[in-house]
């Protein structure tokens, strides 16, 4: 006896709209096939990200607890321990996060639609947020110590401007590849029943 699954039933209204939409955009956007422009989107950002959780932040670890906090004041010697153990275990989640991403292809649940809607928050924060930032500190710009020049604001709010682009041209991206593929679908769909 054969068991046929089906999606499960996601009801369109509010909230779970949004959430129902996010994943199935999550889907298409982390296992559908995609353009040249669609991949370098996607593996930019992925490159930066990593770059910066992997050696920004722990750089910032080592600056708190050697140089800036002075309750602190570590030795640079300690400092670089934390840090190095602070990189590691980033590096190390990054890594559990790509396996659990690999293993929610495909699959509905509660579970792995959170996983999807995750990198989707991650991806936003991305290029909304901490590639900005580290546009900003290469032009010139600091948090800490606090210095804003007028040029590293500038570019930092246009590298901004080129994330938000870039999340709606995936949008548009992502829409006319479902509508294509409903296309498809129907096409196909009426042949069979014309048979």
């Amino acid at each position: 006896m054969s068991t046929t699954s089906y999606p499960v039933y996601r009801p369109r209204g509010g909230m779970s709209r949004l959430l129902g939409w996010s994943d199935d955009f999550m889907s298409w956007f982390l296992y559908g096939h995609e353009t040249w422009l669609v991949a370098v989107l996607k593996g930019v950002p992925l490159f930066l990200f990593v770059y910066f959780m992997v050696f920004y932040i722990p750089n910032y670890v080592y600056y708190l607890i050697t140089v800036e906090l002075p309750f602190l004041r570590f030795s640079a010697d300690f400092g670089f321990l934390v840090a190095n153990g602070v990189g590691g275990g980033i590096f190390t989640t990054i890594i559990a996060m790509a396996v659990a991403v690999q293993a929610a292809r495909g699959r509905r649940g509660f579970g792995w639609s959170a996983i999807r809607i995750f990198i989707l928050l991650n991806y936003l924060l991305t290029v909304l947020l901490i590639i900005p930032i580290m546009a900003f500190n290469l032009a010139g710009g600091s948090l800490w110590p606090p210095r804003f020049p007028l040029l590293a604001i500038a570019f930092g709010m246009m590298v901004a401007g080129l994330g938000a682009a870039a999340c709606v041209y995936l949008y548009f991206e992502f829409r006319r590849v479902t509508r294509r593929d409903a296309s498809e679908a129907a096409r196909l769909s009426s042949e069979l029943a014309r048979r």
